[in-house]
């Protein structure tokens, strides 16, 4: 069976327009408010609630440039992926978008630099796709939307014989990427907070291997 006979009958991933920009941050923002590790840099709940649909938009905005965000026909759920060469473009405009993390993030800047320092630290150098983010609402969460949104990629992936790479924030996320191909190869702990799992995925018929 290939990746995309295993979706769900009636999920089928496609790649969201700019005028969805908004709605899809919204929905990654749904999707990470309760997540461990936007609780550790985010710890006030309203200011959290207030401030991530504004951070996730950049992200958005940066993925939506190349035109590598996908999600569902009602919004449900939202991946978005950096090619290799959208990556080495992305880090040329790295300060550009510290300082736009920093102005959204007001007094929450501090923790959330130190995690995105944290994530660029440890980051491969090997050429692979990315996925730095993707989330499904809450009340959607355990219907296949992930696995979806996943499958849609890695399929190309595969067939352009590309490894993977992201970083699970929670255990469940992380056993989804694992019935994915995916494999941790290291563990990212946040001073005094939770530790996130770097996860590589080799193409199919390549033995897994770590960068």
């Amino acid at each position: 069976m290939s990746l995309m006979e295993s979706l769900r009958p009636g999920i089928r991933p496609r790649k969201a327009t700019p005028d969805e920009t908004r709605a899809v941050a919204r929905t990654l923002a749904a999707a990470f408010f309760d997540d461990p590790v936007i609780g550790w840099a985010w710890t006030d709940p309203e200011r959290r609630r207030e401030i991530l649909p504004d951070f996730f938009a950049l992200w958005v905005v940066g993925c939506m440039e190349y035109g590598e965000v996908y999600t569902t026909r009602d919004l449900a759920g939202a991946a978005l992926w950096m090619p290799p060469h959208v990556q080495e473009a992305f880090d040329e405009r790295s300060d550009e978008f510290a300082a736009d993390v920093e102005r959204v993030t007001s007094e929450f800047a501090p923790a959330v630099m130190e995690l995105l320092t944290l994530l660029d630290d440890h980051h491969p150098h090997e050429p692979h796709f990315y996925l730095p983010i993707m989330g499904t609402r809450p009340e959607h969460q355990g219907h296949g939307i992930g696995a979806a949104l996943l499958d849609t990629v890695l399929e190309q992936c595969d067939r352009k014989e590309m490894p993977a790479y992201l970083e699970a924030t929670s255990t469940r996320n992380q056993a989804l990427y694992a019935r994915h191909g995916f494999h941790t190869i290291g563990e990212l702990p946040l001073p005094g907070g939770p530790a996130l799992h770097a996860m590589w995925r080799s193409p199919a018929g390549h033995r897994p291997t770590g960068p």
